[in-house]
């Protein structure tokens, strides 16, 4: 999938017949661009992989060999991403919410020797480099898409692990499989970036908060939310605005 770039891309990929490319006059968006491509394949499986992402050899092997070899409710699969700008640190372990419906990545920073497993609050794989079966996403999809388009880029990976353990489907942490993410290398402004976390946390909560949540988010709203809302305004007034408007 070739989503609208603006390097080499389509020059490099034609020297490799046997790929198959799509291409997009405009980028529109990481979610519409994968829903392309699951509704155009056949594959059992698929990968998403950002474009600051370098895997280790047998990455994905490693992950099919585990994922052929699960229950059939595994549907979501990753392994040890790592950061780029520093090998010997995590990046990604998987995600998870905290209770105020905050974003994390377990073991984010921390050296890689010093984290050693993985909790049960971890959600899913990091969008960045996960392996998601098939039989899932068609069973999750939802007015046709797998991947909600509305969230363009950014916290896509945490509505669709929500909507897959709502319908009982598990993830699997893959140990000796290995990437590396570089993190925020994909060319995006960062204002831009902080309008889509921004918006995207909200029409997150829109989809997914339930009853339980409120006391959690009453707090939020005045520790968290009030003072990031006042500080987005403060930089960036037009696009805080038109995140409330598109939520």
């Amino acid at each position: 999938m070739d989503n609208g770039s603006r390097d080499d891309t389509l020059n490099i990929i034609s020297q490799y017949p046997e790929i198959k490319v799509i291409t997009n006059d405009k980028n529109i968006g990481v979610c519409a661009a994968r829903n392309q491509v699951i509704k155009l394949s056949n594959a059992d499986y698929f990968l998403t992989l950002d474009s600051d992402v370098m895997l280790d050899e047998n990455y994905i092997i490693r992950l099919i060999e585990i994922a052929e070899n699960l229950p059939l409710k595994y549907g979501m699969f990753w392994g040890k991403i790592l950061s780029l700008r520093n090998k010997n640190r995590i990046d990604t372990l998987g995600i998870y919410l905290s209770k105020f419906f905050r974003f994390y990545d377990w073991g984010q920073c921390k050296p890689s020797k010093e984290v050693n497993y993985i909790p049960e609050k971890i959600l899913a794989p990091c969008a960045c480099a996960a392996l998601y079966k098939r039989e899932m996403l068609e069973e999750i999809s939802t007015d046709g898409y797998f991947f909600d388009p509305k969230f363009h880029y950014l916290v896509e990976d945490f509505d669709i692990a929500i909507r897959a353990k709502q319908k009982g489907w598990k993830g699997k942490y893959v140990e000796n499989a290995v990437a590396y993410h570089y993190r925020h290398g994909s060319g995006f402004d960062k204002k831009y970036i902080r309008y889509l976390s921004f918006r995207n946390r909200y029409y997150l909560l829109k989809k997914h908060c339930k009853i339980k949540d409120i006391p959690f988010l009453i707090l939020s709203a005045f520790f968290y939310d009030l003072p990031r809302f006042l500080y987005l305004m403060a930089s960036s007034p037009q696009s805080t605005m038109k995140a409330i408007k598109e939520i």
